[in-house]
């Protein structure tokens, strides 16, 4: 009897001892993010979210090695949604600010966009630096870096929308003089769009620089995704995803 209770002791030994070298399951989280502004995030006709920032975090993902559910969102209020624990992260073109960093956490960079003006062909030569917006009205999506900065340093009528390719469709439709709004994405939409007969004019008049938001309240995740990052980073598939939604490989 002795014998048959060891034997069943040692037998449960290895039992817990398999268990507690079992591998854990992957965190999972949830992420945020406004899928309207092309190539960053956008819904195609199948009703998935793509672009440069859904393949982005997908990428990190696989690297760190945890899980998450995307999930589309308005971008007014997607900090507040952050900050209550709604989200865990939030990728969504979000530019680094002071302001924001005071209720959210910022991964590292991962991409650089400053703002830019978008006028119709015609225009170009009228309109060549936000010097010369005032009097005008220029198109914005409400609630970006664009907006504030326009509404801050320039004496046009800053027009308000709620994706940025309504501000493009304004312009070409000639209801805003301009749109401004961060260059890489406005170049993207140009280059997709030649039927709107508008293009970009003078240079970046802004330092921006995009990272992933992060609830203060998950620093494990943070962590994750900034490891996650550098080895994309390291490895050449960041330069392929640049290449992919921007046609040309990352430069800062």
């Amino acid at each position: 009897m002795l014998r048959k209770k060891l034997y069943l002791l040692m037998i449960l030994v290895v039992i817990l001892g398999f268990a507690s070298c079992a591998k854990k399951p992957a965190p999972a989280y949830k992420i945020g993010t406004n899928a309207e502004y092309p190539p960053l995030e956008a819904v195609d006709q199948a009703g998935k979210i793509v672009g440069f920032d859904p393949d982005l975090i997908a990428a990190i993902a696989q690297k760190a090695g945890f899980k998450y559910e995307l999930v589309n969102t308005r971008w007014d209020g997607i900090f507040v949604a952050l900050q209550s624990g709604e989200f865990d992260a939030v990728i969504s073109a979000a530019t680094i600010t002071d302001e924001r960093r005071q209720t959210v956490d910022f991964s590292d960079p991962y991409l650089s966009a400053g703002q830019m003006l978008a006028v119709r062909m015609d225009d170009k030569d009228k309109i060549k630096s936000p010097a010369d917006l005032a009097g005008k009205k220029v198109g914005v999506q409400l609630g970006t870096t664009g907006d504030i900065w326009a509404s801050e340093n320039t004496k046009a009528e800053v027009v308000r929308y709620d994706e940025i390719t309504l501000a493009f469709q304004a312009l070409a439709n000639k209801d805003v003089d301009a749109v401004l709004n961060d260059g890489p994405t406005s170049g993207a939409i140009v280059m997709a769009n030649p039927q709107m007969n508008v293009t970009l004019v003078g240079e970046t008049f802004t330092e921006e620089l995009y990272g992933i938001a992060v609830n203060k309240g998950k620093p494990e995740l943070l962590q994750a995704i900034n490891k996650g990052l550098a080895a994309v980073k390291a490895d050449g598939t960041y330069d392929k995803l640049h290449q992919k939604w921007f046609g040309t490989k990352y430069t800062q």
